[in-house]
C-alpha cells in the first residue's frame, strides 16, 4: 500500500514540474467522473486484529512503580488538559495554561508548535476570540512553519481562511494548503481538489482535478495497517455523496469489498446491502451469499430487523438465513453485547494498599500551581482517603477539602459537611456542616446535597428525627430527579417507552451527565433492544471505559440477566475483566459473584477468599462480613483480629458495624460517630446501628434508632411487596400516549410515511396493537400515497388474515402486475405465485409461468425453483424437463433447500 501512495505522489510531482504556474477563477465544476478503484488484494483479516481488550498496565496502581516518571506526568497532564477543557474551558482557563506549559516543559515533542496549537484550542473552547489575536499566537506559528508538520499546515490553512485570531488571507491560506499537498498530505490533496471544483485555483498547484483527487485518495488510503478499512470506506462515501466525484455506487462497491476482504466486517455487511437494494440486472446472489458468510465470520452481530430483512427480501431462502446466521448470537434470539467495544486495561493491585502512589504525587504537583482549582483539591483528598485511610489521614483530608472550599469548589464542600457530621457533639462543628450543604444548593445548584440535608435531620443528628427540615429537603430532591431509579435488571429492560417515559428520560439524562448507575442502566436497556446499532454501541462502550463504577454495575447487570448457563458464564468472564480493569474496587462484586455461580469449586473457592482478603485490606466492612460467613469454622473475633487495624485506619460503614461487638466501651462513641458520618439514611443503615446497640445492650439507642426507623419515607422496606418506588409513585397517574396514539398524532401533524409506522404497528400480530384490518388501511394508504415499493413490501410480509381483507378493498393482482412491470422482480415472482393459487382458467397458469420465468432471468431463487417445477410437471407451460433440471440445478448453486430434491426425483421419474 505504500508503494502505491509513493507512485501516486511522483506522478503528481512530475506533472507539476512539468507544467506553468497559473491561478485565475474558473467555473464550478460538476463532479469528477473519475473511476479510482482499489489495488487487488488477497483475502486477510487485517481490519479484524482481535482486541484482547487488555491495553497497558497501569503503574500509578500498586505494584508498579515507585517515583513519578515524565512520561506519567505527560500522559496525566494530557488526560487533565483535555477533561477541564471539555468541562469548562473559560472557568478552568488560567489553569489549563498552566498545565500547557507545564507539559511542554517536560516533553519535547509537544514543546513549540504543539503547545501553540493547544493554547489556540483553548482560546476557541473559550471563546476567546480577540485574547487569541492579541497574543498573535496563530501569526508566531505563521512566521516559524519549517517547525510545522504538514497537517499542522492544513490546520493553520483554516485559521487564515476562517480570519480565527488573524485578519482573514485565504491567499495565505492557500500557499499552507499547497505546501502541505506537495508532500502529499491527503487533507489538503481533497482541500484543493473541492477548491479546484469550485473554481478556484490555488496559487502554484497545476494538476488537473482528477489527478489531484487520485493523490488525495492514495494518500488518503495510506500504508496497509488495520485502518485500511475506514479509509476504503470514507473513499467509498465519496462516491456515495457524488460532490466532489461523480456519483458512482459501483465504485463504492469496489471499495467496500475490498475493505471486505481485508477483515472489515462492517464492510461485508455493505456488499451484502448493495445486493438487497440494487437492479435486478446488478444483483448477484452468489456474491451476497459470499460477503454474507463473510460478515458472520468476521463475528459481526445481527439484529433480528436485519435477518428478516434478508428473509423479506426473496433474494435468500429462510433456510439459507437460518443456516448462515444460525450460530450468530443475534441472530439466534440472544442479546447484543457492547462488551467488544469495551476497551479495558489491566490495573495491579497488592493484597494491601500503598500509602502513596503515582497518582497522589501528581496531583501534589498540580496543586502547587497557583491557579489549580478547587476541584484538585478535591480530587487529592480523595486520593489520599483511599490510599492513607480515611480515618488515618483525617487531618490531612479535612486541611485539603478546606482547601478546596476556599477555591469555591461544590464537591469539596459537600464532602467536608460529611466530615464534620463526625462531630456532631460539637454544635459549631455540627452548624458549619449544615451551612456547607445548603450554600452547595443555594449557590452552585447542587441536588445531591438537598438528599445528604434530609439525612442530615431525618438521621444524623443527635436530636434527631427533625422531620419538617427533612421533609423540605426530601420534596425538594425528589423535585429535581436527581435521585437514582431503584429497581431490579429485569424490571429496568422492561421499561417501555410508551408507558414509562418519564422514567426513561430520568436514565437517559443521568446517563449523558455521567451518572455511574444510570450509565449502566442505559447501557443495558441498549444492547437489550432488538436492533441496537454499532454506532450506539461503540458510543455507550466508551462511556462506560471512562467509569469504573459504571463498569462494575453494569457487570452486576449482565450477571443478573443471564437466563442460561452459557450466558453466566459469559457473564462471569466480562465480570473478571471488568476486575482486571477496575482493580480491588470490584473485588468485592466478583467474589459474590463467584460464590454464586460455582464456589463450590475448592479453587474458585481459594480465589474467593483471595478477593475478600484484597477488599477487606481496603477497609471494606462487606468483603469482612461475607468471609467471615464463609470461614463459619472460625470464631469471628478470629477475624476481626486480622482486620482491626485495617479498620480502624479506613473501615467502611458495614467494617464499623463488624467490629462494633469486638471493640473496648471506650472507642464505641468514636465508632458510632464514624459510623453515623457514612451513613445511608435507608431502612438497612439504620437496622444496622439499631442492631448495633442492642449488642452492646444499649437499649434507649437502639430504640432511638427504630423510632428513626419508622420515619422512612415508604415504611420499612418489607412492605413494598416487591414494587419499586417508581412504580408505585406512577400508580393512577394517567396513562401516556401509546405507540398507535403517537404515530396517528404525527401522521395528523402531516409527518411523511406514517401510514408505515402505523402499518407495522397494526399488521403484528404479537402487539397489543394488532388489527389486521387497520393493517389493511394502512397499505391501500400507502399505494393511495404513490408508496408503491414500500406497498410490494408491506403485502409480502402481511399475514393471510390482512390480504383477505386487501382482496376486497384492493386489486392485489393488479398491484403485482405494476410492481412486476417496473422491473421488480420479488413482484414478478409473488404475482407467477399467486396467479397459481387463484387460477381458475388455464390462461392463469400460463400468465404464472410467464412472470416466473421473468423472476427466475432476474436472479430470484424461489422462482428458479418453481419454474422447474412448472416445466417438470407442464403447469400452464408445455412439459420440459431438461430445461426443469437446468433450473433446479442453477436453483441448487444459489443453495435453494428443495431443488435438488425435485431433481432427483424428475431424474428417477424420467430415466
Amino acid at each position: 500500500m505504500a508503494s502505491l501512495s509513493k507512485l501516486l505522489r511522483g506522478t503528481v510531482l512530475a506533472a507539476l514540474v512539468a507544467t506553468p504556474l497559473a491561478s485565475q477563477a474558473q467555473p464550478k465544476l460538476p463532479p469528477l467522473p473519475l473511476t479510482f478503484l482499489p489495488p487487488e488484494m488477497a483475502p486477510q483479516d487485517l481490519c479484524n486484529q482481535p482486541d484482547l481488550g487488555l491495553g497497558e498496565i497501569d503503574p500509578s496502581i500498586e505494584g508498579g512503580q515507585e517515583e513519578l516518571t515524565d512520561r506519567d506526568r505527560i500522559r496525566f497532564l494530557t488526560a487533565d488538559i483535555r477533561s477541564y477543557q471539555r468541562r469548562d474551558a473559560d472557568l478552568y482557563f488560567d489553569f489549563i495554561d498552566a498545565l500547557i506549559t507545564k507539559k511542554a516543559g517536560i516533553d519535547a515533542e509537544f514543546a513549540g508548535a504543539q503547545a501553540a496549537f493547544a493554547r489556540i484550542d483553548l482560546h476557541v473552547a473559550a471563546n476567546r476570540f480577540d485574547a487569541l489575536a492579541h497574543h498573535g499566537l496563530i501569526a508566531d506559528l505563521a512566521g516559524n512553519t519549517d517547525l510545522l508538520g504538514y497537517g499542522d499546515r492544513v490546520r493553520l490553512a483554516q485559521y487564515y481562511r476562517m480570519g480565527l485570531g488573524v485578519p482573514q488571507d485565504r491567499a495565505q491560506a492557500q500557499e499552507f494548503i499547497r505546501q502541505a499537498a506537495f508532500q502529499g498530505n491527503a487533507r489538503a490533496l481533497l482541500e484543493i481538489a473541492h477548491l479546484q471544483r469550485q473554481g478556484q485555483l490555488v496559487e502554484g498547484w497545476t494538476a488537473p482535478l482528477d489527478l489531484t483527487v487520485t493523490m488525495a485518495f492514495g494518500g488518503m488510503l495510506g500504508e496497509l495497517t488495520p485502518g485500511v478499512c475506514a479509509h476504503a470506506e470514507r473513499i467509498a462515501k465519496e462516491y456515495l455523496k457524488g460532490e466532489l466525484v461523480a456519483f458512482n455506487p459501483e465504485v463504492a462497491l469496489a471499495w467496500r469489498r475490498f475493505a471486505a476482504d481485508l477483515g472489515g466486517a462492517e464492510a461485508a455487511w455493505r456488499v451484502v446491502e448493495f445486493h438487497l437494494d440494487a437492479a435486478p440486472d446488478r444483483q448477484d446472489n452468489v456474491e451476497m451469499r459470499h460477503y454474507l458468510r463473510r460478515a458472520v465470520g468476521l463475528g459481526r452481530r445481527f439484529t433480528d430487523g436485519e435477518s428478516d430483512r434478508l428473509i423479506a427480501s426473496g433474494k435468500i431462502a429462510p433456510q439459507d438465513v437460518i443456516a448462515i446466521l444460525g450460530d450468530n448470537i443475534r441472530a439466534t434470539g440472544g442479546r447484543s453485547s457492547l462488551v467488544p467495544f469495551l476497551e479495558l486495561g489491566i490495573n495491579i493491585d497488592g493484597r494491601t494498599a500503598d500509602e502513596d502512589g503515582l497518582y497522589v504525587q501528581y496531583l501534589r504537583e498540580i496543586a502547587a500551581l497557583p491557579p489549580a482549582p478547587g476541584d484538585v483539591f478535591t480530587r487529592l483528598a480523595n486520593e489520599v482517603s483511599i490510599r492513607q485511610g480515611r480515618w488515618a489521614a483525617e487531618p490531612e483530608i479535612i486541611a485539603l477539602l478546606e482547601e478546596a472550599t476556599r477555591r469555591d469548589d461544590p464537591i469539596g464542600m459537600q464532602r467536608l459537611a460529611q466530615r464534620l457530621v463526625r462531630y456532631r457533639d460539637d454544635p459549631k462543628l455540627l452548624a458549619l456542616g449544615e451551612a456547607l450543604l445548603v450554600e452547595t444548593v443555594d449557590l452552585h445548584g447542587l441536588a445531591s446535597s438537598m438528599d445528604r440535608l434530609d439525612a442530615l435531620y431525618r438521621c444524623q443528628r443527635n436530636d434527631a428525627p427533625r422531620l419538617q427540615e427533612a421533609r423540605h429537603w426530601r420534596a425538594a430532591f425528589h423535585a429535581t430527579s436527581h435521585g437514582s431509579l431503584q429497581m431490579s435488571a429485569t424490571d429496568l429492560i422492561a421499561l417501555d417507552r410508551y408507558k414509562d417515559p418519564e422514567d426513561l428520560a430520568r436514565i437517559q439524562s443521568q446517563a449523558l451527565s455521567g451518572r455511574p448507575t444510570a450509565l449502566a442502566d442505559q447501557a443495558q436497556r441498549l444492547q437489550s433492544q432488538e436492533q441496537p446499532s454499532v454506532t450506539a454501541l461503540r458510543y455507550w462502550a466508551d462511556r462506560l471505559d471512562n467509569s469504573d463504577q459504571a463498569l462494575e454495575a453494569f457487570a452486576e447487570l449482565q450477571f443478573e440477566l443471564a437466563t442460561n448457563p452459557v450466558e453466566r458464564a459469559q457473564a462471569v468472564e466480562v465480570f473478571r475483566r471488568v476486575y482486571l480493569n477496575n482493580g480491588v474496587t470490584t473485588a468485592l462484586d466478583l467474589a459474590i459473584a463467584l460464590v454464586e455461580d460455582d464456589g463450590r469449586d475448592p479453587e474458585i473457592a481459594a480465589e474467593i477468599v483471595d478477593l475478600l482478603t484484597r477488599a477487606g485490606n481496603r477497609g471494606e466492612g462487606a468483603a469482612i462480613r461475607l468471609l467471615a460467613r464463609l470461614h463459619s469454622d472460625r470464631p469471628e473475633v478470629e477475624i476481626y483480629a486480622q482486620f482491626a487495624q485495617v479498620i480502624e485506619a479506613r473501615g467502611d460503614f458495614l467494617a464499623l458495624m463488624f467490629a462494633i461487638p469486638h471493640i473496648p466501651q471506650a472507642r464505641l462513641d468514636d465508632y458510632m460517630d464514624r459510623a453515623v458520618s457514612l451513613m445511608t439514611c435507608g431502612t438497612k443503615d439504620i437496622d444496622e446501628l439499631g442492631d448495633a446497640y442492642a449488642i452492646r445492650q444499649m437499649p434507649e439507642m437502639s430504640y432511638h434508632w427504630r423510632q428513626i426507623g419508622l420515619t422512612m419515607e415508604h415504611g420499612h422496606v418489607l412492605s413494598k411487596l416487591r414494587l419499586s418506588d417508581p412504580q408505585m409513585e406512577a400508580y393512577d397517574s394517567g396513562v401516556a400516549p401509546g405507540p398507535v396514539q403517537v404515530v396517528a398524532r404525527a401522521q395528523a401533524e402531516g409527518a411523511p410515511f406514517a401510514h408505515r409506522r402505523l402499518f407495522l404497528l397494526a399488521v403484528d400480530a404479537d402487539r397489543v396493537s394488532y388489527d389486521p384490518r387497520q393493517a389493511a388501511s394502512e397499505l391501500v394508504a400507502g399505494v393511495g400515497a404513490g408508496d408503491l415499493g414500500w406497498a410490494l413490501s408491506a403485502y409480502r410480509m402481511a399475514g393471510p388474515e390482512v390480504r383477505e381483507i386487501l382482496s376486497e378493498t384492493l386489486d392485489v393482482v393488479a398491484l403485482l402486475q405494476t410492481g412486476a412491470d417496473s422491473g421488480d422482480r420479488q413482484s414478478a415472482y409473488d404475482l407467477g405465485m399467486i396467479l397459481r393459487d387463484t387460477a381458475s382458467v388455464p390462461d392463469d397458469l400460463a400468465r404464472s409461468a410467464r412472470w416466473l420465468r421473468v423472476a427466475a432471468d432476474a436472479g430470484h431463487d424461489d422462482a428458479m425453483f418453481e419454474l422447474g417445477f412448472a416445466l417438470g410437471f407442464g403447469l400452464g407451460i408445455g412439459q420440459d424437463v431438461p430445461s426443469a433440471l437446468d433450473w433446479l440445478d442453477r436453483a441448487a448453486t444459489s443453495n435453494h433447500p428443495r431443488a435438488e430434491d425435485l431433481a432427483h426425483m424428475l431424474r428417477v421419474a424420467n430415466n
